[in-house]
């Protein structure tokens, strides 16, 4: 046999040599270089406290400046304190004022004085008012809110609307009086060249400076604040006396230091180490190798003299190549092998927890037996408990992760309850019975009680409920049923567990759910459900707020009572349909508002939701928004504003029995074909049928809440005569008075019978 093998061991040591070495020598210059890096850094900070020192200084020198020259000046507070009068004279003294102010201090471009009990505003050559001035949004902010610095960030400042270009500027607010600032202000405005000018001259070679203002905005120096390397190596200090921020680093590294620090004696170690490297692995292979040649030589006979399928071709061939062969077969037979039992007999316990679940009327304890020897498990069954483990916002949790993590956190979640009910000494078999949800089948030995085995099943859903919201990056909801009494029970508490999970739909996810003792009471609240369904639309196009109310009352009632996913979708659809309705009816402007808007939180199918508070905050926001903007579309409109005046009037007076449009269009002196088309148009309802309406409205009100006869409500809603009021009522309401009192469990009124109320 050639050496082959030794020549390929001796060859596979020198890129690992190789590397070793390599790396021995970068982590050496990476050392030193982290020492230069060190000293650098320590340099560039006392250099950068430095220079915030002398910017701070200089800033601090001109605010003292101006409180000397300008806030403690006689002339300056006369002109602060004589606001909305008129003199000329000292306003020129004012003026001159701040001319000697800013002669000898070139780093001043503007100053300015704001009298705030007037809203003027004085420069050294001109005065304004607030509302003309160029700067008055900077005025407005300052006098709103105390500034946390005495100097303002870099702002671009341009004093007149007709100005090309605005300055760049940092300003200098001094408050008038100093500590409460009730009557104005005097901002001092510095060139940002200034600023510029002064970093540079303080520049080191080979040293970049970026100066920050408290925003991060930088304005000195910013040609190399956007640098990244040079960002990455900076020292960073902050001002306390201005917020600003300055950086200081290395424009380029020094080249020359790195290369004289590779010494001669260096590469001499560094060459000699290889070398005797070399040697040693040599030495080394050639030692090992004989034992090696001799078990190699051994298989190779063996492989010959076997019949394994393979045999070399020539004995050049690669020595490992026949046992690596024989290996990976091995492996390979085994493995399938173990695959297939081992997924034959997980698929059959799956598909044995759900026929327990779904039909286990139809399996003896026989067929059970047999079953559960089979898939390896214990057959003793004298009762269990059915839970139901659901992972919220599927779709979600699907979405966010990974296929692979998806997968990590089911089998996490499965170990945890498996775990939990361990500890509680319960045996517990669980199974995937869908994407989402996990079966669990807690089982009783016929020692244990039912009660104690419910009240355990409990524990452990609650305290892995608590451990999932803890651990990991989603929730769970429990379902539990009751106990179950031998095979023929559990389909029984199956379906009670799927109804105790449904309560996640009106309460809420992340929960325990157990099953009732009994039957679950019927929903209630239908009739008014549907009412404040009804109204919700009319009000909503009204631009009453009352429809929020409502709002919040639809999903109190969802959320107390009994209803199903269906039926949420499907009252929900009806409000959508309302609105539609409703909102053809506004003019076409106001109608585009609302067909171009999306309304959301209306669920389309019962599989697009898990919790109706997923539904309610969207519904509520998107309501909002297009009510805010029909808001301001008819606040800009007149006829929105008679219309509502006409409403307002019609409020006041429907119960007057001459009430009429022409009485209406008198009042506005208007034409009524003018008063009816703008009332229509806006309010979206007809004069007359508005009018029949709100008298109804009241008449039911006093139907339910007074004892009075129909005949003395007809006279306090504006009809005459009875009948005609009863003709109205049974139109709009589809009973009479008296029916509709009596409906609402109302003991009738000597004048409410048939025969004296409607004759």
């Amino acid at each position: 046999m050639h050496k082959k093998w030794l020549y390929r061991l001796i060859l596979s040591y020198l890129p690992i040599l190789f590397a070793v070495v390599f790396c021995l020598i970068i982590l050496f210059f990476l050392t030193l270089n982290e020492a230069m890096e060190r000293q650098t850094a320590q340099a560039n900070g006392v250099y950068a406290e430095n220079v915030l020192q002398i910017v701070d200084t200089t800033l601090r020198n001109l605010e003292t400046t101006t409180i000397k020259s300008l806030l403690l000046d006689e002339k300056v507070g006369s002109y602060f304190e004589r606001p909305g009068k008129l003199d000329p004279y000292q306003d020129y003294g004012v003026a001159e004022v701040l001319l000697d102010f800013m002669s000898p201090l070139p780093m001043i471009d503007s100053v300015y004085l704001y009298r705030a009990a007037d809203g003027k505003v004085l420069m050294q050559h001109f005065a304004s008012r607030l509302p003309d001035f160029g700067d008055r949004s900077f005025i407005k902010t300052a006098m709103g809110n105390a500034p946390s610095y005495t100097w303002s960030g870099i702002r671009d400042l341009q004093l007149f609307s007709g100005e090309d270009q605005p300055k760049s500027v940092i300003s200098l607010v001094e408050q008038v009086p100093y500590f409460s600032g009730e009557q104005g202000l005097i901002v001092i405005n510095v060139r940002k060249e200034s600023l510029q000018t002064l970093i540079q001259d303080m520049n080191m070679a080979n040293t970049e400076i970026c100066l920050k203002d408290a925003g991060g905005i930088a304005f000195a120096g910013a040609d190399t604040c956007s640098d990244p390397q040079v960002q990455d190596r900076a020292v960073s200090r902050m001002s306390p006396y201005t917020g600003w921020t300055i950086k200081v680093g290395m424009a380029r590294a020094e080249a020359f230091s790195l290369l004289s620090a590779f010494s001669n004696i260096w590469a001499i170690l560094g060459f000699a180490a290889v070398v005797g490297g070399i040697a040693a692995m040599t030495y080394v292979s050639h030692r090992n190798y004989r034992p090696i040649e001799q078990v190699m030589s051994r298989i190779y006979r063996f492989g010959e003299d076997r019949a394994f399928g393979w045999k070399p071709q020539s004995k050049e061939g690669d020595e490992f190549a026949f046992i690596g062969h024989a290996l990976e077969s091995l492996i390979e037979q085994t493995n399938s092998y173990e695959k297939q039992q081992a997924e034959g007999i997980l698929h059959r316990r799956n598909q044995l927890f759900k026929e327990l679940l779904e039909n286990s009327g139809q399996m003896s304890a026989d067929n059970w037996s047999r079953e559960a020897e089979r898939i390896g498990m214990d057959g003793e069954f004298a009762g269990a408990v059915v839970g139901i483990a659901e992972i919220d916002f599927y779709e979600a949790f699907a979405s966010g992760y990974s296929a692979r993590d998806q997968a990590l956190f089911k089998f996490t979640l499965r170990s945890v309850i498996q775990e939990i009910s361990e500890k509680e000494g319960v045996s517990l078999w669980t199974e995937w019975i869908g994407p989402v949800r996990l079966g669990l089948l807690f089982r009783r030995s016929a020692d244990e009680d039912a009660a104690d085995i419910t009240e355990k099943t409990l524990i452990i859903a609650e305290s892995a409920r608590s451990w999932v919201k803890q651990h990991l990056k989603f929730t769970a909801t429990f379902g539990i049923s009751g106990p179950a009494a031998g095979l023929s029970g559990l389909s029984g508490a199956y379906r009670q567990a799927l109804g105790a999970l449904d309560r996640k739909i009106t309460v809420g996810p992340g929960r325990v759910y157990a099953a009732p003792a009994g039957p679950l009471p019927p929903a209630e609240g239908m009739d008014v459900l549907v009412q404040a369904i009804g109204a919700v639309p009319q009000l909503y196009r009204l631009g009453n707020t009352e429809w929020k109310p409502l709002i919040e009352r639809i999903f109190e009632l969802l959320a107390g009572g009994n209803y199903s996913k269906e039926d949420i979708v499907r009252l929900l659809r009806l409000l959508e349909t309302g609105l539609s309705r409703e909102m053809q009816e506004l003019p076409p402007e106001m109608k585009g508002i609302w067909n171009n808007g999306r309304l959301r939180g209306i669920p389309h199918s019962p599989e697009s939701f898990e919790w109706i508070e997923e539904l309610h905050g969207e519904l509520v926001s998107s309501l909002e928004e297009m009510e805010e903007a029909l808001s301001s579309l008819r606040m800009n409109r007149e006829q929105y504003t008679l219309a509502n005046k006409v409403r307002e009037y019609i409020g006041c007076n429907y119960a007057d029995p001459d009430f009429s449009l022409t009485h209406v269009a008198d009042s506005f002196a208007m034409n009524t074909k003018t008063v009816s088309r703008i009332f229509k148009e806006e309010i979206g309802e007809n004069f007359v049928d508005y009018l029949a309406r709100l008298r109804m409205e009241e008449a039911k009100r006093l139907l339910t809440g007074t004892s009075e006869p129909v005949q003395s409500i007809a006279e306090r809603v504006g009809y005459l005569y009875p009948m005609s009021f009863i003709r109205v009522f049974k139109k709009l309401e589809g009973i009479t008075p008296g029916e509709y009192r009596k409906a609402q469990g109302i003991p009738l009124h000597g004048g409410d019978s048939e025969g004296d109320g409607e004759s």
